[in-house]
């Protein structure tokens, strides 16, 4: 098999998997901001089934109240802080804090330190090309810090060109409010998706292991409508071929797995790669792969179009109440990933 390639932008194509290294992708900035978008999906790569983009910047202010008709955004903080508005709430979310904004929500966010880095998902894929429209090609480290230019120049006319071509409207009239404390109510999934989203903190809701991997959802079809899922990954090399370790095959769903800590190792399409932090894997529908730690610990977070892996793990998986990876592992019961296959769309080859 012909080895993964490791790229420093989308290819731009289907059906090809790929690895970008921490801190590329195509690399967009808005005029006037501290930030550089980094587009790392898109919706070339997956029938626009989704986009991955990762965001990093320093202090800005926050990029005015909005809501989107169709498309469904995410934030996830890697570094630093992130606050994130969702109707009448807000949080500043530190690394692992995670916000869920489904259509309709009015939202907004604001990078509030030094270095912050989050990832997000949209859905649908094709929405990133509202970056690429109001935004300038950005060469650089890490992100402008500098851009002094007058936004009723070089910005405010491109927005109000993009409230028109995009999912975009604009919501002036809501007032802005500080991020209020955390109260206890980001600690699980509600279930259900519904205005105004939710908020889940780092390391909260429930847990599940699978031959000494730890999955915990994020985002499930149920908070949703279906259209996607995110997962956190933790397992050990220590063991190895303990997990799910037969490679399995989505029909429809495509993958996106960003490493966290750690090495990841991924068997795809009968290549072995080894990702480490902050390094963004590709795996499109129809690609045979496995996941497992390729050192002592590691961690992902796995974004996918319907349930994916996750959900998978989740379905064979025992609950978890555990902060961290198992030190023992004990057997699981292969059998029932056989009843899942035709249900989430997949099969163990």
């Amino acid at each position: 098999m012909a080895p993964v390639q490791h790229l420093t932008t989308p290819p731009g194509k289907t059906d090809l998997a790929y690895v970008l290294p921490c801190f590329t992708g195509e690399l967009w900035t808005i005029p006037t901001s501290n930030s550089t978008l980094r587009l790392l999906v898109t919706g070339k790569e997956t029938d626009n089934a989704f986009a991955i983009v990762g965001t990093g910047g320093t202090f800005d202010k926050p990029i005015g109240f909005h809501y989107h008709k169709e498309a469904h955004d995410v934030f996830l903080c890697l570094k630093g802080k992130i606050n994130v508005w969702a109707n009448d709430k807000a949080r500043s979310l530190g690394p692992g804090d995670f916000a869920s904004v489904p259509p309709g929500t009015i939202h907004q966010y604001q990078i509030d330190s030094a270095h912050t880095e989050f990832i997000g998902l949209i859905i649908p894929g094709g929405w990133e090309e509202f970056f690429r429209f109001i935004g300038e090609p950005y060469v650089g480290p890490l992100f402008p810090t500098n851009d002094r230019r007058n936004p009723f120049e070089v910005l405010i006319p491109k927005l109000m060109a993009a409230t028109e071509k995009f999912d975009m409207i604009p919501v002036r009239e809501k007032a802005q409010f500080d991020p209020q404390p955390w109260d206890g109510s980001e600690v699980s999934l509600p279930g259900k998706c519904e205005d105004g989203g939710y908020f889940l903190k780092e390391g909260a809701g429930e847990k599940f292991v699978v031959g000494g991997t730890v999955v915990r959802p994020m985002a499930r079809r149920e908070e949703t409508n279906g259209r996607f899922s995110i997962y956190s990954l933790e397992a050990s090399s220590v063991h190895a071929g303990k997990g799910l370790n037969k490679n399995v095959e989505f029909k429809d769903t495509h993958h996106a797995v960003y490493t966290v800590e750690g090495v990841v190792k991924l068997g795809i399409d009968g290549s072995e790669v080894n990702t480490t932090v902050g390094e963004t894997t590709f795996v499109p529908a129809g690609t045979k792969w496995t996941f497992e730690a390729g050192s002592t610990y590691a961690r992902a977070y796995v974004f996918a179009n319907g349930g994916g892996i996750g959900e998978i793990l989740t379905s064979v998986g025992s609950k978890y109440d555990f902060a961290a990876v198992p030190a023992e592992v004990e057997s699981w019961d292969e059998s029932g990933l056989k009843g899942l296959e035709a249900e989430l769309k997949f099969a163990v080859v």
